[in-house]
């Protein structure tokens, strides 16, 4: 118990540190250009050594960047594949998009930031969208694998492009302020919701 209980402490340092080499390397490069700053500053600016920068990014692109959209993976991919958790496809589709972020869940400011930073740093804007086109393609695999199709097939295509859609609309609705409520989480579950009044009548 007590070996189980230091790991999960070690690994929530380690989410702390990465998120913080995120925040400072987004803050200082908004500031002043990626090509102004330096790993050495990211590295003192969140109390670490550039060593242990390189441990979690391996370069200033990478950390400035961020997470991207949460792929799913581990135990909720594994519980989809499955066919769980209450065994609809469409509501199932949903909790394995919503449940990373409970752990992914940018700030507001961050995601302003972010916005500024490609506004002005467009040549990150490639590798940015690479992270919604990565995400759509593991759904695609993730779905094929559920309903025993192929990936490159039209249903699993479609739906997969469907829940990345959904998270860049529920990401752009959360940042405009347009939702009443604060958390990306409770956006992208209604957003679902009206998708499969939609499409069912449900």
């Amino acid at each position: 118990m007590a070996d189980s209980t230091q790991m999960g402490l070690r690994e929530r340092k380690k989410r702390q540190t990465r998120r913080e080499l995120q925040r400072q390397a987004l803050r200082l490069v908004v500031e002043q250009g990626i090509e102004r700053v330096t790993v050495e500053e990211i590295a003192a600016a969140a109390n670490v050594s550039p060593r242990t920068f390189f441990n979690y990014f391996p370069s200033k692109e990478e950390a400035v960047l961020g997470e991207g959209p949460p792929i799913p993976e581990g135990e909720t991919r594994a519980v989809f594949v499955s066919g769980g958790p209450t065994g609809e496809l469409f509501e199932d589709l949903k909790i394995c998009l919503v449940t990373p972020l409970d752990e992914y869940s940018p700030s507001l400011e961050e995601v302003h930031l972010r916005k500024q930073l490609l506004s002005g740093e467009p040549q990150l804007l490639p590798k940015f969208m690479a992270g919604f086109a990565a995400m759509e393609r593991a759904l695609a695999e993730a779905i094929a694998e559920r309903i025993g199709d192929d990936p490159v097939n039209l249903r699993p295509q479609l739906l997969a492009a469907i829940g990345a859609a959904a998270m860049r609309f529920s990401m752009r609705r959360w940042v405009s302020g347009e939702h009443e409520r604060s958390d990306l989480q409770t956006v992208l579950a209604e957003t679902f919701s009206e998708l499969k009044k939609e499409f069912t009548g449900t």
